[in-house]
């Protein structure tokens, strides 16, 4: 029981990580917009792209990195999260999800396919 209960507490973590830092880059990528735009703006336009041009056009692209990473990190949180959520909730409001998907058809079998693809994706970068 205590193994069970301290993964469960670590996954909880984990996701609360993951879910922060997808909202501190969608602030950070807000705060870019605004910069890039006083930038451009600005008289000095071109000293700012002179001296830092490399980074503000290189910083949108990173960004966009790390937010695919984050993305793909709570994705699969989720889908390996679905076992201890699916016991935490009560059995009418389990319906209701389990309803859902099967309505839509496809949640299930599109979530397998996405995660084994990254996963094949991984194991081949591994070698």
């Amino acid at each position: 029981m205590k193994k069970k209960s301290t993964s469960q507490a670590s996954w909880a973590l984990i996701t609360e990580g993951v879910t922060n830092a997808r909202i501190e880059a969608h602030r950070l990528k807000h705060l870019m917009s605004r910069a890039r735009k006083i930038v451009d703006t600005s008289p000095a336009k071109d000293h700012i792209y002179e001296v830092a041009g490399d980074i503000i056009l290189s910083a949108p692209d990173r960004l966009a990195a790390i937010e695919r990473s984050l993305d793909r990190t709570a994705y699969a949180l989720s889908y390996m999260g679905q076992d201890f959520l699916r016991g935490r909730i009560p059995f009418t409001d389990r319906q209701i999800v389990e309803d859902t998907q099967m309505e839509t058809g496809q949640i299930k079998n599109s979530a397998r396919r996405v995660t084994a693809r990254y996963l094949k994706r991984v194991k081949n970068e591994k070698g």
